[in-house]
């Protein structure tokens, strides 16, 4: 399953904020592009001599293992803390 939620956590010493995506509203705003981008998508695929249902099938297991991800990034005082879900 796709991801549905991501938690944005930001903390430096002068502010702490903390916000949440709802990533089911980008995937909704996002597939009628996907839909017009198909045609080229299969085209660049064939070109390049790949299967474009099996190109599609490994970038949705990309996607579909991003869940659960935790992301950490600690500079000097500032620290980003992303988790997927």
């Amino acid at each position: 399953m796709i991801p549905l939620f991501v938690t944005l956590r930001v903390r430096n010493p002068r502010r702490h904020f903390r916000l949440w995506i709802p990533l089911f509203l980008v995937w909704i705003l996002l597939l009628p592009l996907a839909l017009l981008l198909l045609p080229l998508y299969v085209i660049a695929c064939l070109v390049a001599g790949m299967n474009p249902l099996r190109t599609a099938a490994a970038s949705w297991q990309v996607l579909s293992s991003l869940r659960g991800s935790h992301i950490e990034v600690n500079h000097d005082r500032s620290l980003v803390l992303i988790r997927i879900s």
